[in-house]
């Protein structure tokens, strides 16, 4: 009979009168409220984890199309290169055969 009688307490929710634990029910929810609060920092935290190194992916990505991009174009830039566009391109324009003389306006 006894054990029924323990079973019928637990089940019953008897055995939380007799232990105490109702008198201490708003510590336990002061703590069940800081566990909550401890994992929503947690999960925060390791959203932003993600999207830091996804933005580092991307940073990388750029430089290295940044560096490309800035060696073809120092590339088409040569003398030589420009020249040699200008020509598949049906230009008139030659290369100066004098140098760059300085101008001076007198006052």
């Amino acid at each position: 009979m006894a054990k029924k009688n323990w079973m019928n307490e637990i089940l019953g929710g008897q055995i939380l009168l007799h232990s105490g634990i109702l008198q201490q029910a708003r510590y336990v929810l002061f703590i069940f409220v800081l566990v909550i609060i401890y994992i929503s920092i947690n999960f925060g935290m390791e959203r932003s984890l993600l999207i830091e190194r996804k933005n580092q992916r991307e940073l990388r990505h750029l430089k290295s199309d940044y560096t490309s991009k800035a060696s073809r174009l120092q590339y088409q830039s040569k003398r030589a290169e420009v020249e040699k566009r200008l020509l598949d391109l049906g230009s008139t324009i030659k290369a100066p055969v004098n140098p760059p003389k300085r101008v001076i306006i007198g006052e």
